[in-house]
C-alpha cells in the first residue's frame, strides 16, 4: 500500500517517551500504529452507537419478543453445550 509523507507537530515529552518506549519502531510506525487503533475505536463508537439507538427506538412488542428470541436461545446454547 502506498505511503504518503506528513509532518506533526508533537510536544517534546510526549515524543522523549514514544521514544522511550519505542521498542525497535520507528516514529512512523508508531503514528501509523496509534492512527489505525484511533480508527479503530472510533468505528467501534460509531456501531455502539447504532446499536444504542436501534434498541432505544424499538417498540415494548419489539423488545419483548428480542428477550424471547434471546431466552429461546440461551437455553438452545444450554442443551448443546453439554
Amino acid at each position: 500500500m502506498a505511503k504518503a509523507k506528513v509532518s506533526v507537530t508533537i510536544e517534546e515529552s510526549v515524543l522523549d517517551r514514544v521514544d522511550q518506549a519505542a521498542d525497535g519502531m520507528s516514529r512512523s510506525e508508531i503514528v501509523e500504529r496509534a492512527l489505525k487503533r484511533w480508527l479503530s475505536d472510533r468505528r467501534q463508537r460509531q456501531l455502539d452507537e447504532e446499536i444504542k439507538a436501534y434498541y432505544t427506538q424499538q417498540s415494548e412488542e419489539q423488545r419483548s419478543e428480542d428477550q424471547e428470541w434471546a431466552e429461546l436461545s440461551a437455553r438452545q446454547l444450554g442443551k448443546t453445550s453439554k
